[in-house]
Formats: C-alpha cells, structure tokens, sequence
C-alpha cells in the first residue's frame, strides 16, 4: 500500500471525530442563544404585563375620574407584579402611586355616599385635593411610558 493511504487511514477517524465535535459545539452555541433569549422573552413578557396592569389603572381612573374599589386591587396586582421586575426607582414610584391612590379613595368616600361632607368650606377643601390627586394621576399616566420604556425592549 502506497504510504498516503495509510495516512489517510490513520487521519479519517480524527476528522470524524472533529467534525461531529464541531457540529455538536454549534449546536450547543445555538441552544445557549435560544434559551438566553427565551428567558429574555419571558422577562419581557412578565414586565410588559405588569405595565399594562398599571396602565389599566390609569385607564380607570381616567374613565372615571376616581379610584374605585377594583382599581385599587388592580394597582394592588400591578405592584405586585412589578415588585421583582423593574429596579427600585419603579417601586419607590409605586410606593408614591399606591399612597395618592389610596389617599384618593378615600376622598372620594368623604364627597359622596351616606358619610359625605355638607356643602361648605371643608367639602371645598377636599374637592381641591382631589382634583390636585387627579391632575396628579394624569400626569403620571402621561410620564409612565418614558420611564418604564428602558425596561420594556427585547434586546
């Protein structure tokens, strides 16, 4: 046998071998890239959810120019979420969102129902801060896209 097929004999197997360690490592290469952007995917997921949650707060309030009951336990469920999620300014902002919120509610249970204030100068009063709380939640709903937009892009 002439000297070059004994070295192509020797060889082949080694070439498998790198061939198929080749093929294995792209493969691996591309399943780390997947599951790297399914977990990116599934933060994003779970991030826009909780914004829209907040953002269907907003929407409550804006519908009706008041903090119900079930938009309380929206904003409840929207913090929730968001605790894990987003960095400590969006809590801090939560934190902030949650006291107006409750504030606001509670106004409103002082301007209408069974308990509600007489006409006069302490109703008055209480008008004023909550129209200052709503003009304060509109602002807000206009400024939550800026700030939640560093966190609700897939890259």
């Amino acid at each position: 046998m002439p000297p070059w097929v004994d070295i192509i004999v020797k060889l082949t197997p080694a070439f498998v071998t790198f061939v198929i360690g080749a093929v294995a490592g792209g493969i691996g290469f591309l399943q780390y890239r997947i599951s790297r952007d399914k977990l990116r995917l599934d933060l994003f997921s779970k991030r826009l959810e909780a914004y829209e949650k907040l953002q269907e707060f907003f929407t409550g309030v804006f519908r009706t120019g008041a903090v119900e009951d079930n938009g309380l336990s929206v904003l409840a469920e929207a913090r929730y979420k968001s605790r894990f999620l987003f960095g400590p300014e969006i809590e801090a902002q939560f934190d902030v969102l949650w006291k107006k919120a409750v504030d606001m509610r509670s106004l409103r249970s002082k301007l209408s129902g069974p308990g509600s204030l007489p006409v006069g100068p302490a109703r008055s009063a209480v008008c004023d801060q909550d129209h200052d709380l709503v003009l304060w939640m509109m602002e807000e709903m206009k400024v939550a896209p800026a700030r939640y937009a560093r966190y609700l892009h897939f890259k």
